[in-house]
Order: structure tokens, then sequence, then C-alpha cells
């Protein structure tokens, strides 16, 4: 009796699992499901979240003469003193194969120069600055004109470290509402609007899996873009052909496939189309043209 109870309760267990799947494959084709668009929409909703968790930090470094240090808790809550001549470049974050995104993506600079002669000092929510140009000292907190990272609406609750080591300084901020950005974006929300969205319209296929393979392969096979355009080259042009250009050629698309092959291969859930063509070092069909295309970050999404 307790087995005929045990397989009636699994045959019905499985009848509900039955039915469940059978309403919702009706409902999908009643609505016309999309499943790749649901795969796009879970995609950038990863990628903002990835995207989002970059903003937070950013840095820099530069060289010149100076010393000095200063650290702050947001704008209000800051103490330290430094005098540098020095030239230096800011840098979106802390993943150097991801700064593509932020020139494709964004069209924004990957990195930001800067070049000057800069003095300080600040205690708690004071500050007072030499001007490089004048030697004049100012209050940039006073100055409605000031440009200073300080004094942008954002970037004030900020939490900040520099330090300026004679002929090395480097500094990194923590931005405190690129953090509430990442946490209201859990919730769909997005306060910073810089979330990308699936173009409803038309979403193009996405090939995660052809990404995946393009990337590993361009990584482990690129270095054979070297012996194959010295050979290219020696039969087209001859050997001393070969042994220069061939050379340099193979060692530029060899560097080439080995960075895009990292890009590809930690963006391959987005599936987009192949960033170098031919697509593969060797494959049946090669194109005429060796080329390298544009990230397509925002096409067809």
């Amino acid at each position: 009796m307790k087995e005929m109870r045990s397989v009636f309760g699994k045959t019905i267990r499985c009848a509900v699992v039955v039915i469940a799947l059978l309403m919702v494959e009706t409902r999908a084709y009643e609505e016309q499901f999309d499943l790749n668009a649901l795969i796009v929409r879970t995609e950038l909703y990863i990628w903002n979240r990835i995207s989002d968790i970059l903003d937070i930090v950013r840095g820099g470094v530069a060289g010149g003469p100076g010393i000095g240090a200063e650290i702050a808790l947001t704008d209000y809550a800051k103490l330290g003193a430094y005098a540098t001549f020095e030239r230096g470049v800011d840098f979106p974050h802390f993943l150097p194969p991801l700064w593509l995104i932020d020139y494709y993506a964004r069209r924004t600079p990957i990195f930001n120069l800067h070049e000057g002669y800069y003095a300080t000092a600040c205690f708690g929510p004071w500050r007072a600055e030499l001007d490089g140009a004048t030697d004049k000292l100012y209050f940039p907190r006073g100055d409605k004109n000031a440009t200073t990272m300080w004094r942008d609406k954002e970037s004030k609750w900020d939490i900040r470290a520099q330090l300026d080591l004679f002929l090395v300084h480097g500094y990194v901020s923590i931005r405190a509402l690129e953090v509430a950005d990442f946490f209201a974006g859990i919730v769909a929300l997005d306060p910073k609007k810089d979330d990308q969205y699936a173009d409803d319209e038309e979403l193009a296929r996405r090939l995660p899996a052809d990404q995946f393979g393009r990337g590993v392969c361009n990584i482990a096979f690129g270095v054979l873009e070297i012996p194959l355009n010295v050979i290219r080259l020696t039969e087209e042009e001859g050997d001393l052909a070969g042994i220069s250009k061939g050379v340099g050629l193979g060692v530029w698309r060899f560097l080439c496939r080995e960075v895009v092959g990292v890009v590809e291969l930690v963006t391959f859930p987005f599936g987009w189309a192949p960033i170098i063509e031919p697509e593969y070092v060797i494959q049946k069909k090669q194109g005429p043209v060796w080329k390298i295309n544009r990230p397509a970050f925002h096409k067809n999404y």
C-alpha cells in the first residue's frame, strides 16, 4: 500500500511538472517569446553590474619632482599637503583588457593626461591651493568657477588617497555614488543613467560559444601568425621580404590576436561578431584581407 502511494505521489508530481512546462511553452508561443531577446537582456543586466563595479575605483600615476600626501573621507573630512610639478595620466579602472570598453562603448578617451605645478593643503572641509600660473593662493570652495575634482557635485563624496614620493606619484579614489549606483542596479534602477539597454526593434543574434572559442584560439594559437606570415611573404615577395617584413607583420598580428583574444574571452557572454578577420589563424576559407573590426559593443542590442 505504501509503495502504491509512493508511486502515485511521484506520478502526480511528474504530471504537475509536465503541465507547468506545457503552460509555459503555450504562453511563450502565444506571446511570441524570443529566447534570444531574453539572453541579450540577461547579458546586459550582468554586464551593467560589472560596468558599475568597474566605475567604482579610479586611479592614476605621474612622474616629476614632488613630495606630500593627502587622504580624504569625502570632501568634508580630508587631511594632507603636497607640492609637485608632474606629468601624469588617469586611467578608468584596474582591468586593462576592459579599457577598450570605455573607448568604444562610451566614446570617452582611455587615458586623461595632465601636466603642471600643483600645491595644496587641506584640513577637514577647508582647502587652499597655489595657482601655478599666477603664484596666488586661492580657496576652491569659494570659487564658483573652479573645476577641480573636489568641486564636482558627485566626486565630493569620494574617498581619495594620494601620495607624492619624490619622482613617483600615485592616487586612487573610491567613488561613493558609483557604489550606490551598483546597489541600485541590482534592483533594476539606474540613477546614473549609464546602463546599456536592449533595442526591442532589432536584436542581433548572440553567439557566446563562438566568441569563447575565438578568444581561446586567439590566445593559444595567435603565435602561429609569425611563421605563417613569413612563409606567405617568402612565397609572394621572396626570402628577404619573408625574414624582414614577414617577421614584423607576424609579430604585430600575433600581438593583436593575443589582446583581442583576452577581450573576447572576458566578454564572451555577449556573443559579438568577430573583431579580427579572418576569424581564426588557420581556417578553410581565408578572406582576402586581414583586418581588425570595431567591436560591436552597441550594435543591434
